[in-house]
């Protein structure tokens, strides 16, 4: 494994983000101790939370997070040093096995031992409750999961501990939501707001997140246009994106029921931790207490993710953040992860069968619209499928799309789904095509049309930013200045199209964030003539008469006459009840109820 050899480091450099303003938090260029005396953690207190409901929880869809949440209870369970921890979801582990038979982690890559079983019916426990797992109904799990841990952060204000949070799920690109569970209505989301509520400033506290766009909970509020506003958190934060990137899990197996191996994250912050650890451990040997600062983790991290993976790292994005901007203090310390042998325990795990067979990207697929299915219902909605996953929909593995691209890939390979499945992917992929479509009139808006060759369908998202990693960490100094400049414009760009709401973001039953037309947009502005500045305004007229165009719909008979619905104006009530509980005074939703001086309103 891979590690700088050098006395100091730079946080920046690898994904760390200060509590300042600007845009690394005034870390840029700093440089911190590489090397510091080791503080061993024993008694931290650790509260870990899968949100993912058990209907989606089988390993070739959204298992992977399980897969996670496994791996850090084999790591860090069954510890005499952790005598206080709890493991939180709405699944049983026993329920999950009894259906799934066991969850992997790693990439299936054929080399011995990078695979192994976190879970399967042997490593059970025999009694969960005892083992510190806990079940709650999806619509219950956020509340008890935020009561748990205001719980043991006030135990632990008490008894002077630290406090390690692992959180599992699907987050959302607004405001780095997490997702927890769902029902009709769709999933219930942990916002900052709420989860600050609960935390200490005194309780050293540390949080890892391996959630999509989780990256906003250290760098928001400061994400803005002049980056002039300290973050929310003062607390340890290692995250598996930028605020802007989706989370990669390991590629599905063609083999062993085609299941997922976990996050990359959580592989490379693993065999960092081992890394760490061996040579903080193996420091007492030689009389010599030395440990990695958790400014070195971070670079050790990433330099983990390019050894084995290449590019995979700047793909993510990993950020990181240290409470107090104490970098250069020691990684157990600053972590509260404990320093404990996670090499033997890690190896002690049943290796998975060897093989380097994994499902490719998503490519050219055919499925022919006529079915034999008495249900019309089925033929739409596979016709979309194939439609959908012809036009290049980004890798089967973004934690974006492990929640509905294994269900169209049934329906391209003719599989026969149940209505209600039919009709949740039937949903997602509504609006999935809806954005894209937008994607190609918002180029005709801004003036920069959509050649025949260059339509929507045809762009390769992360083809494209492969070949960009390439040609910056390629040996040519004139392409790699052209490359670092483009991706610097394009991220620019990219942030603005998210920051103005450009696209629509999917309601409760359309699935999770999908940013491939977003993607496309930044692309292609970024590519043109255009100067910078002149992008930034078109966009801004671009938000604005998307906005009017939303209030002209309310307005119209079809948007007062949906308004009027028995159904919309029973939820507007119990927003208004509820906002009135909160002692909020929100304007009225239908039209007919505005007083004049409210027309002409923002």
């Amino acid at each position: 494994m891979t590690s700088s050899s050098s006395s100091t480091t730079q946080a920046a450099s690898f994904g760390g983000y200060g509590r300042q303003t600007g845009i690394y938090g005034e870390l840029e260029g700093v440089e911190f101790a590489a090397r510091c005396p080791p503080d061993v953690q024993r008694d931290t207190r650790i509260v870990a939370v899968c949100g993912i409901p058990e209907f989606k929880a089988a390993p070739q869809e959204d298992g992977w997070f399980f897969s996670d949440f496994f791996l850090f209870y084999q790591m860090l369970g069954s510890r005499s040093e952790l005598p206080n921890q709890l493991w939180l979801s709405c699944c049983s582990p026993s329920d999950l096995i009894r259906k799934h038979e066991r969850y992997l982690h790693g990439p299936a890559n054929g080399i011995a031992g990078d695979r192994r079983v976190v879970m399967n019916d042997k490593m059970l426990p025999e009694d969960e409750m005892k083992a510190g797992f806990r079940v709650f109904k999806p619509k219950d799990l956020l509340e008890r999961f935020l009561g748990t841990l205001k719980s043991e952060i006030k135990e632990a204000a008490r008894t002077k501990q630290p406090v390690l949070v692992l959180i599992f799920g699907h987050g959302e690109m607004r405001n780095s939501g997490i997702f927890f569970g769902c029902h009709v209505d769709g999933p219930w989301k942990l916002n900052q707001e709420r989860f600050a509520s609960v935390l200490q400033k005194e309780v050293q506290t540390t949080m890892i997140l391996t959630s999509c766009y989780s990256g906003g909970w250290i760098m928001n509020p400061n994400l803005n246009e002049h980056f002039n506003v300290k973050r929310t958190f003062n607390h340890t934060f290692l995250t598996a994106t930028a605020p802007e990137n989706p989370s990669l899990s390991w590629s599905l197996s063609q083999t062993v029921g085609r299941q997922a191996g976990g996050s990359v994250f959580a592989t490379c912050l693993l065999n960092s931790i081992i890394t760490a650890s061996d040579r903080t451990e193996g420091s007492y040997s030689r009389e010599k207490e030395i440990s990695l600062s958790m400014a070195a983790l971070t670079e050790q991290i990433v330099y983990e993710c390019e050894a084995r993976y290449g590019s995979l790292w700047e793909v993510h994005a990993f950020s990181f953040a240290a409470q107090d901007d104490l970098w250069a203090k020691a990684w157990g310390k600053r972590t509260g992860v404990p320093l404990l042998d996670y090499k033997e325990k890690w190896e002690s795990l049943p290796e998975a069968p060897l093989m380097k067979n994994i499902y490719p990207p998503t490519g050219p697929l055919t499925g022919s619209i006529m079915s034999k299915s008495p249900g019309a219902l089925y033929n739409i909605v596979k016709a979309k499928a194939t439609r959908y996953m012809n036009s290049n929909p980004g890798l089967d593995n973004l934690g974006c799309n492990t929640n509905c691209h294994p269900g169209f890939l049934k329906l391209v390979e003719g599989t026969h789904l149940k209505f209600d499945e039919l009709y949740y992917l039937n949903g997602i992929l509504d609006y999935r095509q809806g954005q894209i479509a937008l994607a190609e009139i918002f180029c005709y808006a801004l003036e920069i049309g959509v050649p025949e060759d260059q339509r929507v369908d045809q762009f390769d998202e992360f083809g494209w930013l492969g070949s960009q990693l390439e040609a910056k960490n390629g040996r040519s100094i004139e392409r790699s200045k052209a490359a670092i400049d483009l991706l610097k414009r394009f991220n620019t760009i990219r942030s603005w199209v998210f920051q103005l709401e450009i696209f629509d973001y999917p309601l409760p039953w359309q699935g999770f964030d999908y940013d491939k037309p977003a993607a496309y947009l930044a692309v292609r502005l970024a590519e043109g003539p255009m100067a910078t500045e002149e992008i930034h305004k078109k966009l801004e007229d671009l938000s604005q008469y998307r906005l009017e165009e939303a209030r002209r719909a309310a307005y119209s008979p079809l948007g007062v006459t949906i308004l009027n619905q028995p159904k919309i104006k029973t939820t507007r009530g119990r927003l208004y009840n509820t906002a009135g509980k909160l002692k909020h005074r929100l304007r009225s939703l239908s039209p007919q109820k505005r007083s004049p001086r409210m027309e002409g309103g923002g």
